[in-house]
C-alpha cells in the first residue's frame, strides 16, 4: 500500500520529522521473491543488520523466517532481544577485540572470523 500526500504529511503532522516511514507489505513481498528464486535449494537468507537495525523492523524480519548478520557485538544483542535465536546469527566482526569474539562465542552465536588481530 502507497500512501497519499496527504496521509504522509498527516503523520509526520502527529509524529513530528524528521520520520522513518516502512512498507512492511514491500519488504515481505521482496523476501519472498529472494525465497521463491531459490526454491527448491538448501539456502539459509541472513538479513544485513548493519542496513537498519530498527528493533521493530528486525523483529518483523525475524518473523519473516530470516536469519541475521551482523558485524558488531551490540547488533548481536539487538538482535538476541529482537527474538532471534543464537543459531539463528551470524557474526561477522572486522578487526575486533578478542574479547569481543569471546562475547559472541559465549552468547552462542555463529561466528565467521575474517581477521584475528591481537
Amino acid at each position: 500500500m502507497e500512501l497519499s500526500h496527504e496521509q504522509l504529511l498527516g503523520i509526520a503532522q502527529q509524529y513530528g520529522t524528521p520520520l522513518y516511514i516502512y512498507n512492511a507489505e514491500q519488504i515481505s513481498s521482496q523476501y519472498n521473491r529472494l525465497q521463491n528464486a531459490f526454491k527448491g535449494v538448501n539456502a539459509r537468507f541472513f538479513y544485513a543488520c548493519k542496513a537498519l537495525t530498527n528493533i521493530n523492523i528486525l523483529k518483523f524480519m525475524k518473523n519473516l523466517g530470516t536469519n541475521l548478520d551482523c558485524v558488531s557485538i551490540n547488533e548481536v544483542k539487538l538482535g538476541l532481544a529482537a527474538g532471534f535465536k543464537p543459531k539463528q546469527i551470524m557474526f561477522t566482526p572486522n578487526s575486533v577485540a578478542f574479547s569481543e569474539l569471546e562475547e559472541g562465542k559465549n552468547l552462542g552465536v555463529n561466528i565467521n572470523i575474517d581477521n584475528i588481530s591481537f
